[in-house]
């Protein structure tokens, strides 16, 4: 996915000494070391596959910090040092020309930093996200257009072989919304089988998640 990587860094401070790292004494010496080296490498030339598993190595191990007893017993810096792991994992991810699966990976990594994480650098994970899925319907448009444009080709059936035909006695029957006591007294209690339409095309997520997007 070409020309992210330039949209990504904007959302970044522009400059390390902008990209503070300060943490209290809960955090162990050893993490704050490896977070040190994620923000060198987001800076940096360096390998992005390195970056990302350095990023990976803060999320587990953050990760058992939050999952240690109740919530409101875990201390918010390491929820900062979730949120930090999430964006230097997401950002590495997104280096030079990603794939679609990447930019996927990085948009559940930025989710699960917004989740689980707190806040952090004016919201960046947030506006990461924002960033991310802008491109990535971009590409998801300009395919389907692409896909348009292409004949269609359609299957045709073998001469000579016969359609299944089904008995109308002993097909499964197709019932649109049915009413709580119909479904109860004509299948549920008798214990038929039934096809049921119509019964969650209500549902919001049908309308208000781009579930498409992540296919």
């Amino acid at each position: 996915m070409a020309h992210i990587w330039k949209d990504v860094k904007a959302v970044l401070p522009a400059t390390k000494p902008e990209f503070p790292l300060q943490f209290s004494d809960v955090v162990d010496p050893s993490v704050l070391v490896l977070l040190g080296l994620s923000r060198e490498q987001l800076y940096s030339s360096s390998d992005p596959p390195a970056c990302v598993e350095n990023a990976q190595i803060i999320m587990d191990y953050s990760w058992e910090k939050l999952n240690t007893g109740t919530w409101r017993d875990v201390d918010k810096e390491w929820r900062r040092v979730y949120s930090h792991g999430c964006l230097f994992k997401a950002v590495g991810m997104c280096h030079g020309e990603p794939s679609q699966a990447q930019v996927q990976e990085a948009i559940k990594t930025c989710d699960m930093g917004l989740l689980m994480g707190a806040a952090i650098l004016d919201n960046v994970l947030q506006r990461l996200v924002g960033v991310l899925k802008k491109k990535l319907k971009m590409q998801l448009s300009s395919r389907e257009e692409e896909d348009s444009d292409r004949p269609c080709l359609k299957k045709l059936k073998k001469d000579g072989t016969p359609e299944p035909r089904i008995d109308a006695a002993v097909s499964v029957p197709r019932v649109k919304c049915p009413a709580l006591e119909t479904f109860r007294s004509e299948y549920l209690e008798p214990q038929k089988p039934v096809i049921l339409e119509g019964i969650i095309s209500h549902w919001p997520a049908f309308t208000e998640h781009p579930w498409r997007y992540y296919i």
